[in-house]
């Protein structure tokens, strides 16, 4: 017999109970979606491993996507919510350099993001379901696109980039590295296919066409 849920969530005194309880869930999904496929995971095994009776679980989730959709979604929030940390400091070093480092953290994100997504495709509701989350407030692409613009508006405020829009800007920037990232992951081989640039390269060069566009007379390969 499964134990209780106040013995399962001994130690959390002062916590409402079902609230504790919701969480105690979905810690124990976001667990178990670290160690297995998703589309292995039945509502009997997340009750067994969250050390409560099968019915429990329908009592804080409409069913064992619901859980599974919370979950996932709880651990992308996290990490993109650490995302503006990473950026660089507007003014400081220089701005190439800057967009870069901002282009290789947005890599890094979606780089954590679309393996999980991949992992979805054999289950087109739960697949859905995400998706569709990470496209809803408090989430959605300004999450990650809106700590850019800052960016790009701060250097623009100092003066050392021009006048341009930084919203567009900073949606090329983002639309190019999850391409880039998605095709790293489709195929590991792709990226050198048919370049002999490794990525790092790659990154620069969607930077410096940023900056420098393809007016003529404008060189994309000459530094900032």
């Amino acid at each position: 017999m499964s134990p209780r849920p106040a013995r399962v969530l001994r130690g959390r005194a002062g916590d409402d109970p079902a609230t504790a309880l919701r969480e105690h869930l979905i810690a124990t999904a976001r667990d178990l979606l670290a160690q297995r496929a998703v589309s292995t995971l039945t509502t009997r095994q997340l009750a067994r491993a969250a050390r409560v009776s099968d019915g429990v679980l329908y009592n804080h989730f409409a069913d064992k996507h619901d859980l599974l959709v919370t979950a996932l979604v709880r651990d992308y929030a996290e990490r993109a919510g650490g995302f503006p940390a990473t950026l660089p400091e507007a003014g400081s070093g220089n701005v190439e350099e800057n967009l870069c480092e901002c282009a290789r953290a947005v890599r890094r994100v979606v780089g954590d993001v679309l393996p999980t997504a991949a992992g979805l495709v054999s289950e087109p509701a739960l697949l859905h379901r995400f998706l569709r989350a990470l496209h809803s407030d408090p989430l959605g692409p300004g999450l990650l696109i809106d700590p850019l613009v800052e960016h790009l508006t701060a250097e623009q405020h100092l003066g050392r980039l021009g006048p341009g829009d930084p919203r567009p800007a900073a949606t090329l920037l983002f639309g190019a590295m999850v391409l880039l990232t998605a095709g790293e992951l489709l195929d590991p081989g792709a990226a050198r296919a048919d370049d002999t640039r490794d990525t790092d390269d790659h990154v620069r060069s969607v930077v410096r066409t940023l900056l420098h566009g393809l007016a003529p007379g404008r060189d994309p390969s000459a530094s900032s």
